[in-house]
């Protein structure tokens, strides 16, 4: 089964705590404490439809289709699986290790909507990205759906224009409030240079740094390889050792999961009083309103899909992921 993939779009948002007077100590999250047996993947099957990081700053989404004997549809895995020669293999990093070497790392994806993981950060934020072992294999030998890089067909062997010169970027935009601040791009590989010697596909861990105020960062994957319904090539990367840095306060006063129901929910949801804010996978702002008596927020004029919500008091701050239904 072919699985098309045009702008693929992976959502990460933080959400402020505090200022920059604040900020005073760094967590880093490995994904480690996730339970896996070893050479082993969990890819959302339980449907629980979200995991957390390490100390209770991050949330990963993940949907799992139950159709067609069940798969991963969209949205974040994890895994420890090394590896890199199995045609197709959309569990295992093309390292073949997480940065440390022995852990655990995150896959992602999306075929259906954006997808988003929750944190609370001050200034910066860093984490390394890889190739997955499904998209690097099919960029390096080509498959009946993507091209070969560096050759100048298309998989259907037609000349497609590139003159061999092919890519695959991971584009990582970052804004504050809504408003777009910086953004960086790594190449994942890299055909266009004009000695060949010096083409790649990466197989390393690449650091990443922003070193720039953000709550939110939006990560894009593009190749030189689309067609009619997008791009061709395999749309995966690994995400693994996040470190950020964080307001004094923040610690020992965030809740991991905030309790709200319905959820899903159509029209009402029950959630605590306090400063009540909705934000998109994109980390737009949507909904932002203070609760004192009744505890029901209206969330009927939100779209279907999924949400995040922070609850804000004099006590502790608190989130949650809502899915909203029509």
């Amino acid at each position: 089964m072919k699985i098309f993939y045009s702008i693929l779009l992976f959502t990460v948002t933080f959400h402020f705590a505090g200022n920059a007077q604040n900020k005073g100590f760094t967590r880093i999250t490995t994904f480690d404490s996730l339970t896996l047996g070893n050479e082993s993947h969990w890819d959302g099957s339980d449907q629980s439809g979200i995991f957390y990081g390490e100390h209770g700053f991050w949330d990963f989404q993940n949907e799992y289709d139950t159709s067609w004997g069940g798969y991963w549809a969209s949205g974040w895995t994890y895994s420890n699986e090394t590896d890199i020669a199995t045609v197709g293999n959309q569990f295992s990093s093309y390292a073949g290790v997480d940065v440390s070497g022995g852990g655990n790392y995150l896959i992602g994806t999306t075929a259906i909507s954006d997808v988003g993981a929750s944190f609370l950060l001050s200034e910066g934020i860093n984490f390394y990205v890889t190739n997955s072992t499904y998209t690097a294999i099919s960029m390096r030998e080509g498959d009946v759906y993507a091209k070969k890089f560096g050759d100048s067909t298309d998989a259907s062997g037609m000349v497609d224009g590139t003159n061999g010169e092919d890519w695959l970027k991971l584009s990582i935009y970052a804004y504050t409030f809504g408003t777009l601040i910086d953004s960086v791009e790594i190449y994942l590989a890299d055909y266009r240079f004009s000695n060949d010697s010096l083409d790649y596909i990466l197989d390393t861990w690449e650091a990443v740094n922003l070193s720039f105020p953000t709550d939110s960062i939006r990560f894009s994957l593009s190749s030189s390889d689309t067609g009619l319904f997008g791009m061709n090539t395999p749309g995966y990367f690994c995400l693994d050792h996040i470190t950020g840095d964080y307001y004094t306060g923040i610690e020992e006063n965030v809740v991991d999961a905030l309790e709200i129901y319905p959820n899903p929910a159509i029209d009402f949801v029950n959630v605590g009083k306090g400063h009540v804010e909705v934000y998109s996978m994109t980390g737009k702002k949507l909904i932002a309103q203070f609760l004192s008596g009744e505890n029901r927020l209206n969330v009927s004029s939100l779209s279907a899909g999924m949400y995040q919500v922070i609850v804000r008091n004099k006590h502790q701050i608190s989130r949650a992921s809502l899915i909203k239904r029509n």
